[in-house]
């Protein structure tokens, strides 16, 4: 395998070290989620501090459906364009980890070597029969979670791990059992390395407050419209908090609006409030060359 320069992982340690301290900030660190590299200068132009890579979006917009089917080397490519471009450290959603134990060592080394400041990893054990997700065993996942550690240890890595936990969102016909296990493999997967703790459907306030206070570990969820607002979330003690595929969603709306007006009327009205092409050629004007 091919080693990593001293200059490259230096690098992606200080953007790595920056989505740390962003992290552990008092301030609620916002990641919206970039689907490209326009996407993620935008948001780099209008002053996030840190961008998440989203695993939906960016699979949607070249044509695949989100789950691991795009390929590792294909997910490290454009997260490694997206991170080359901007200024603000980018955070990979590498899903499962794209392998077990013996391979996601693999996936971090690539995406360190893209420049990438770390990545989500989710317990989530895909679809089961009938369409349901599972969840892997919590011992598998502390398996890819020190593998993930010893790769950064040989590496001389700071690699940030957003340790994802889905019982929330896979338990649902015990809703108190799911937050007890969402609790239980939150403070594991922090014992293990994991620097902050990623709660799917993680919504009520109820809820959010208990996982504050009961995770050992700073702790994000992913907004959607039921969610308090950033400041509520603050208020509760929310770390980080990221949108998934919210903004290739509201993207792929708006084209299927000013689409459908064409159809149906032959007008373009709706591009009066589009982003006008003066807009977008500064936005690519900062790309780092």
């Amino acid at each position: 395998m091919e080693a990593i320069s001293p200059e490259t992982i230096a690098a992606a340690n200080a953007k790595s070290q920056r989505l740390r301290e962003l992290v552990r900030a008092p301030e609620i660190l916002v990641m919206p989620g970039a689907y490209d590299v326009l996407s993620a200068l935008l948001f780099e132009q209008m002053g996030f501090k840190a961008i998440q890579g989203t695993s939906g979006g960016i699979a949607a917009a070249l044509g695949y459906p989100d789950g691991e089917v795009m390929s590792r080397d294909l997910t490290v490519e454009v997260t490694g364009q997206i991170a080359a471009a901007v200024s603000p450290p980018v955070n990979a959603d590498a899903e499962r980890g794209y392998g077990d134990e013996h391979r996601i060592g693999e996936t971090v080394r690539a995406l360190v070597a893209a420049g990438v400041a770390g990545m989500n990893l989710e317990d989530g054990a895909g679809s089961k029969p009938g369409g349901g997700r599972g969840l892997v065993s919590i011992d598998e996942q502390l398996r890819k979670i020190n593998a993930v550690m010893e790769t950064k240890r040989a590496l001389g890595s700071d690699f940030f791990l957003n340790a994802r936990v889905d019982a929330l969102m896979v338990m649902t016909e015990d809703p108190k059992k799911a937050l007890d296990e969402a609790i239980r493999r939150g403070n594991a997967y922090a014992e293990a390395g994991g620097d902050c703790i990623f709660f799917m459907h993680a919504a009520s306030r109820d809820v959010i407050v208990r996982l504050v206070k009961e995770v050992k570990a700073p702790v994000s969820v992913l907004a959607g419209p039921q969610h308090p607002s950033v400041s509520e979330l603050q208020d509760l003690g929310v770390a980080r908090v990221s949108y998934g595929s919210a903004f290739l969603k509201a993207a792929i709306g708006a084209t299927r609006r000013l689409a459908r007006e064409i159809q149906t009327q032959g007008t373009v009205t709706t591009l009066k409030d589009a982003m006008q092409t003066p807009e977008i050629a500064a936005l690519v004007a900062r790309k780092k060359k």
